[in-house]
C-alpha cells in the first residue's frame, strides 16, 4: 500500500537541515469545504465521491495517515499497520492525532503511536482500523465488487451529500448535526435521485441515478 516517507529524503532533513515544510495541498474538490479539508493530506473528505482504501502490504507512516483519511478501509489478510513515528524520532503528523482516536478510541491510538508496534490483518479489524478483511487470492475482486456497487446501486448524490455530513459532523454537535440534516432533506426531496429512487422501487427495476 505505502511503507512511508521515502527514508533518504529523511536523511537529507537531518543531515543538512532541508526544511520538512509540506507544500500546499491541491485546488479544492468542494468548493463548500471547511478549511480543516483544504490542507495538505486533510483533502480526501473534500473528494465528493467515496474514496475506499484498499490496503494489500505495508501501511506505515505516512501511508498510514493517508490510509485513515479514506472514507472506508478493506485490507487483505497480507496487510501490516504501523504508525512508525515514534521510532524515527518523529511526532504524530499530518491531523493522526485527531484522526485515529475518532476512529479506534483514545487509549487504542496512544498505544498504536507510542509504541509504533506492528498491526496485522486481523488485530485491525478487531480494533476498527478497517471494515472488512479478504483473503489476499479475493482481495482486488472483493473490493472492486464493493466499489461496483456503490457506482451502480445508489445514488451519487446521496453520496455525495452524506460524506459530506459524516466529515463535517466530526466538528459538530448532535443538535448542529441535526440541523444541518434537516437543511439538507429539502434539496434531497426536490432532487431527480430522489424521484428515481421511489420509481426503480416501485417499479422493480434497477435504478437509473443521475446524480442530480
Amino acid at each position: 500500500f505505502c511503507a512511508g516517507a521515502d527514508m533518504n529524503m529523511l536523511q537529507a532533513i537531518q543531515s543538512d537541515g532541508a526544511s520538512a515544510r509540506a507544500a500546499a495541498g491541491p485546488a479544492d474538490f468542494d468548493p463548500q469545504a471547511r478549511a480543516d479539508f483544504r490542507m495538505q493530506n486533510s483533502w480526501f473528505p473534500a473528494v465528493p465521491k467515496p474514496i475506499i482504501g484498499a490496503i494489500n502490504g505495508a501501511c506505515a507512516g505516512l501511508g498510514m495517515v493517508y490510509a485513515l483519511y479514506t472514507d472506508i478501509r478493506f485490507a487483505s489478510d497480507a496487510a501490516v499497520f504501523t504508525t512508525a513515528f515514534a521510532k524515527r524520532g518523529l511526532i504524530a503528523e499530518h491531523g493522526i492525532s485527531w484522526l485515529l482516536p475518532r476512529l479506534i478510541g483514545f487509549a487504542a491510538a496512544a498505544d498504536l503511536l507510542f509504541s509504533s508496534r506492528k498491526v496485522d490483518a486481523a488485530e485491525a479489524l478487531t480494533l476498527g482500523l478497517v471494515t472488512r478483511v479478504f483473503p489476499t487470492a479475493e482481495f482486488e475482486a472483493g473490493v472492486m465488487a464493493y466499489a461496483k456497487m456503490l457506482a451502480n446501486d445508489v445514488s451519487p448524490r446521496s453520496l455525495r451529500e452524506m460524506k459530506r455530513e459524516l466529515w463535517n459532523a466530526q466538528f459538530e454537535s448532535l443538535g448542529e448535526a441535526i440541523a444541518a440534516a434537516d437543511a439538507d432533506m429539502a434539496g434531497s426531496f426536490a432532487s431527480e435521485d430522489f424521484k428515481e429512487g421511489v420509481a426503480h422501487f416501485l417499479e422493480k427495476r434497477p435504478a437509473r441515478f443521475t446524480g442530480r
